[in-house]
C-alpha cells in the first residue's frame, strides 16, 4: 500500500475528538488505547506527524509483526480497567495513551480492518483479512477516531448484549464489552 493512501487515512481519522463523559468515569469503565510507535521510523516510512508518541518500537519492528502468526504487534492493544461488563445506560471512557491515531469502533462482528496492506499481511498468504463492513461507511473515522496522547471518546451501548469493539486502522486491538 502506499504511503500516500495510508497518510490519507491517518488524516481522514485526524478530523475528530470525542468528549469526556462524568457517566464512564464514575462507572470505572475505561479503555486505555495503548502502542509503542517511535516517532522517527514511523513518520519516516509513513508521513511526518504518523507517530507523536515516544516509544520504542520502529515501524520495522511493527511490520515485522504483521502476520498470520503473531497476528499484529501486541504493544497496540485496548486496555480494559473496570471490567468488560457494565449496566444498560452505562458509559465507557476511551483514552488514546498512544502516539498513533486510533479507532475505538463498535462492529457487527471482529474482522479485518479498512487499511488494505495490514488485512493482506495478517491473512494467510495470498488471503487477506476481509475488511469489517462498516468500513464501507465513510463516516466511520470521523465517528470514531481517537487522537494520539490523551484524545479521549466516550461510549453508551444503547441496547443489551455483547457488543464488539475494534481499532479499524489496527484490528488486533479489540475487546467485547456486555451490557446487561
Amino acid at each position: 500500500m502506499s504511503k500516500k493512501i495510508v497518510a490519507a487515512g491517518l488524516a481522514l481519522a485526524a478530523l475528530t475528538l470525542a468528549p469526556y463523559s462524568a457517566n464512564a468515569a464514575k462507572s470505572g469503565n475505561r479503555v486505555r488505547v495503548e502502542d509503542r510507535c517511535e516517532q522517527a521510523s514511523f513518520d519516516a516510512a509513513i508521513a511526518p506527524g504518523t507517530c507523536v508518541g515516544n516509544g520504542t518500537t520502529t515501524f520495522d519492528e511493527f511490520l515485522a509483526k504483521l502476520n498470520p502468526v503473531d497476528f499484529g504487534d501486541h504493544h497496540w492493544r485496548f486496555k480494559v480497567s473496570g471490567g468488560s461488563t457494565i449496566k444498560l445506560g452505562q458509559s465507557i471512557s476511551v483514552v488514546n495513551t498512544g502516539g498513533e491515531f486510533h479507532t475505538f469502533t463498535e462492529v457487527a462482528d471482529p474482522a479485518g480492518g479498512c487499511v488494505p496492506f495490514i488485512n493482506a499481511a495478517l491473512g494467510e498468504p495470498g488471503t487477506p483479512l476481509e475488511p469489517a463492513p462498516e468500513c464501507a461507511d465513510p463516516a466511520i473515522f470521523p465517528g470514531s477516531v481517537i487522537p494520539p496522547l490523551g484524545g479521549t471518546e466516550t461510549v453508551t451501548p444503547t441496547t443489551k448484549g455483547t457488543h464488539h469493539y475494534i481499532c479499524l486502522i489496527h484490528p488486533w486491538m479489540l475487546t467485547d464489552v456486555t451490557v446487561k
